[in-house]
Order: C-alpha cells, then structure tokens, then sequence
C-alpha cells in the first residue's frame, strides 16, 4: 500500500506549486518526512529533540537541520541530517518530493520539508545529543475526524491558541504540526 502511495505522491509533488519562502536574515534549513511501511500501512516517523539541544527542546520533529555550505542541496540537507540523528543512509532513502517551505515562529528558521521514502524495518542510530526518541504513527491515526486539536497554552503566563497532533505520549506542535498538516493535504487530492 505505501508503495503505490509512494508511486502517486510523486508526480503530485512535482506537479504542485508549492510555497518557496525567502526570508532574508533567517537561517535555511531542511527536514526529511520519512514515509514508511509499517504492517501493511503508511507511516510517518517522528522523532522527540533531544533536551540538550539549543532550540525546540524535547520538541516533536522530523529529522532535519541547518544548511551546510557543503551541502549540494536542501534535499542533501535533509538526507545529511537524517543520517546524523538517526542513522538513515542516504542511499536508502527515496525522496519523492518537496512539502510547502515554512518558517518557525520562535526561532529564525525557513524550512523545506522533503518526503522521503524510507525501508521498514530498519536500525535507528540515534545520535543521542540530538534525537531521545524515534517513533512512527499510521496516516490513517493523523487523518482522522478529531485528530488535529485546537487548543489554549499557557506561555510565560499568556494564552496561546495552539494546534496540534496529539499521539500517545507525544504532541506534533508548531513547525512539525504545520509540515504534517500540509502532507496530509496533498494526499487528499490523491483521491
């Protein structure tokens, strides 16, 4: 099934016009939005920020960070720091295309999301100064009627209206929320 899920998104993502941010004074950077096949379903995986970490502590994210001069790419970016956090190789990785660019409220970060495919099983290297957890969830759990929640947070003592994936133990928030938000909205005009 992620296969063929695979085979459609592709040509949906590069047919699409998708949102390019330029945003001069922020800091470039990319992330992979690893696509898998998990018992016979597509899966997202998401990863937990290490709280050592000098931004989005202890943070929901996909893998992903700064773009290095010597990197060819945003794609190279992401396919870099998802072998650095994780222990993904490259070469197993089938991108299928670019999400819409977003920038982080917070911090001064555009970034450009990158769905990849990636094999299931496989053994996650986590680099443990970045990344405390790895974990996937179903589409069909993040597609759900009810799953997107829209609610009030407490910020330095102001109420923030925040939306956000609740999964688990985990809340999907902020810039992971957002690039979530928008792969499930390409999948929709899969039919």
């Amino acid at each position: 099934m992620t296969e063929r899920l695979a085979e459609a998104l592709a040509p949906a993502l590069a047919a699409r016009e998708r949102a390019v941010l330029v945003r001069p004074g922020k800091t470039a950077s990319a992330v992979l939005v690893p696509l898998l096949n998990q018992e016979g379903e597509p899966h997202l995986l998401f990863t937990r920020r290490s709280r050592l970490l000098r931004h989005h502590q202890g943070q929901i994210a996909f893998p992903g960070g700064c773009h290095h001069p010597a990197d060819a790419d945003l794609a190279a970016t992401a396919l870099r720091e998802a072998r650095e956090e994780i222990g993904l190789d490259p070469a197993d990785v089938r991108l299928l295309g670019a999400l819409d660019d977003i920038e982080t409220m917070a911090t001064e970060f555009v970034i450009t999301p990158f769905v990849g495919l990636v094999p299931h099983p496989y053994r996650w290297t986590l680099c443990r100064d970045e990344v405390d957890v790895v974990f996937t969830v179903p589409l069909r759990l993040l597609d759900a009627p009810g799953a997107e929640r829209h609610q009030l947070w407490d910020f330095n003592g102001r109420q923030v209206p925040i939306e956000c994936y609740p999964v688990g133990e985990h809340v999907i928030w902020g810039a992971t929320h957002r690039i979530t938000r928008n792969f499930l909205a390409v999948l929709r005009t899969l039919g």
